[in-house]
């Protein structure tokens, strides 16, 4: 299967499960809206080699379903880069790898707004999220010389754990949205079945809900 028809069977899966998740859900209060933002994002685990932490972003669409008071449930469709960078200095001389990692998240999510202050709530919310791989390369930089090559011994997919807080200030269409979030790798995205190579971001995001 090719890369343009696993996005496109992606993207129906979720499209199918909103679908689904509106017809359950009727009478349910359901709200979009959309998120971006960035942070830094780095690899852990027994294989990485003072991997350091570097830029990530973050831009995408969800849907809030409104269960009771407090509690609601987040579905999102993201794009997400991550990966991290490894710096060397010899004699003056600066060795650079940054891996950029490209990825298609589904989070799904509880949220639990546990205070709230005139048009101000806040929140607290915990999740998974399965992640397809878009695209992995590996750019070194040495000399000012730039070598850009793609990275084939990746996983076609990630899991990750997720929690964060943030606050939504109602205004008259909707609400802004300020939240933070940190996402943590359950799985090795290494092919090599011994290998134990994992990715983690710290996210600061802004958005809207209709």
């Amino acid at each position: 299967m090719t890369a343009w028809m696993k996005k496109q069977a992606f993207l129906m899966i979720f499209l199918a499960l909103l679908f689904l998740a509106s017809d359950l859900t009727a009478g349910i209060m359901i709200r979009p809206g959309f998120k971006l933002g960035g942070g830094i994002s780095s690899n852990f685990g027994q294989d990485t080699y003072q991997q350091r932490w570097q830029t990530s972003l973050q831009a995408g669409v969800f849907v809030e379903l409104y269960l009771r008071n407090r509690l609601s449930a987040l579905v999102e469709l993201n794009f997400v880069r991550k990966g991290s960078v490894y710096r060397l200095d010899s004699d003056g001389l600066e060795y650079v790898e940054r891996y950029l990692f490209d990825y298609l998240e589904v989070p799904v999510l509880v949220k639990y707004y546990f205070a709230s202050m005139k048009r101000l709530q806040f929140y607290a919310y915990a999740g998974p999220s399965v992640a397809l791989n878009l695209k992995a390369r590996l750019k070194v930089t040495f000399d000012d010389l730039e070598e850009t090559v793609v990275v084939d011994n990746l996983q076609g997919t990630d899991l990750l754990l997720n929690g964060g807080a943030g606050a939504a200030m109602t205004l008259k269409p909707g609400s802004l949205i300020l939240e933070v979030r940190y996402s943590h790798g359950l799985k090795s995205v290494a092919t090599e079945p011994e290998a134990d190579i994992r990715n983690k971001s710290l996210i600061l995001l802004a958005g809207f809900r209709f």
